[in-house]
């Protein structure tokens, strides 16, 4: 059962139950902002940290391999960070399933320290690695960590963890343990969008993402992500931003060519009236961040429609062929 903390003061206990004396500490650059938490881990006594920050915001195999041969020497391993540094700890923990793995976010969107997947890339292609060994023992979800995020970053986790909370929701794959996860997700991080920035609460937008990631653990996302890492490929949009491009349209045609039940639960949870509603206030949602929407050339769309990853297809619940992946691009993006 993975253990939840909400303070940073209450990891050096955890850590000395574990009996480790040497820490493999993954972590990106901008932990350097949080001194009281460094502090907070220097009153640890007889502890050695082993940094480890060599790693880049779309992690490379070859990094995470380097970090999983470095961890063996160690006793435990902590990850501090967005994605990245989450998943290229959990690439460790996978080749070092002895040691025990705590995880803490500092953005609220990928769901990473919920979840048994990493996303790594080997020569510019990106590789999806699964097992329960890479699921943390322990996870601090403390809201402080949010602090110094960029608007834009802030912006594109939140929709990331939206995006998550609804594809896990229409997922081939959800029971109703994972709906239970996507609908109480699905209904907070709905609340924190619809007056941005104003409704926006770092500590509950953390929980949330965290839920949504217990969803996808179990449900997996689906056709949204299964088009969208190309975008951010091709046009350098953060990931939850090319995310959230990809299932306002999916939604919509949903709405408009299915007659799935789940859409009205979806849209209850989203306190709508109907699956219609739903699918405009996510789009009005979307519209009010502000967020660009890239100009795509025609070349642009083909090569996007022939890159989707027919195995995250297989996880919605209408099939798409690629005539109709090619026109949701078109609509997806602003075509010229």
């Amino acid at each position: 059962m993975q253990e939840i903390l909400q303070r940073y003061e209450d990891l050096p206990g955890c850590i000395m139950n574990t009996g480790a004396r040497r820490i493999f500490f993954v972590h990106g650059r901008s932990l350097e902002k949080f001194r009281d938490f460094r502090d907070c881990l220097d009153t640890l006594e007889g502890i050695e940290l082993v940094d480890f920050t060599d790693f880049t915001p779309n992690p490379k195999l070859e990094d995470a391999e380097k970090a999983a041969g470095l961890a063996g020497s160690c006793g435990l391993i902590l990850a501090v960070g967005g994605g990245s540094a989450i998943d290229t700890a959990k690439y460790a923990r996978l080749k070092n399933p002895g040691l025990p793995f705590v995880a803490i976010p500092t953005t609220a969107g990928s769901g990473s320290e919920a979840t048994r997947f990493a996303v790594l890339y080997k020569d510019g292609k990106k590789l999806s690695v699964t097992d329960d060994i890479m699921i943390p023992d322990a996870v601090v979800l403390d809201a402080r960590f949010l602090k110094y995020l960029p608007e834009y970053h802030r912006k594109s986790s939140a929709l990331d963890a939206f995006c998550h909370s609804l594809e896990s929701f229409w997922s081939v794959n959800a029971n109703d343990e994972s709906r239970k996860y996507s609908s109480k997700a699905l209904s907070e991080i709905t609340a924190m969008l619809e007056g941005w920035p104003s409704t926006y609460d770092a500590g509950r937008m953390l929980m949330a993402s965290y839920t949504a990631g217990k969803a996808i653990n179990i449900a997996q996302t689906t056709a949204g992500h299964a088009m969208c890492y190309k975008i951010t490929g091709l046009f350098g949009t953060a990931h939850g931003h090319s995310a959230a491009m990809c299932c306002r349209v999916l939604f919509g045609w949903l709405c408009k060519h299915s007659n799935l039940p789940l859409l009205r639960d979806i849209a209850s949870s989203m306190s709508c009236s109907s699956p219609e509603e739903a699918a405009e206030k996510f789009s009005g949602i979307f519209s009010r961040m502000s967020l660009e929407i890239p100009r795509a050339s025609w070349n642009d769309i083909e090569e996007l429609s022939s890159s989707v990853n027919p195995e995250r297809l297989k996880n919605f619940p209408v099939n798409l062929d690629h005539e109709t992946i090619t026109a949701l691009y078109r609509e997806i993006l602003k075509v010229s």
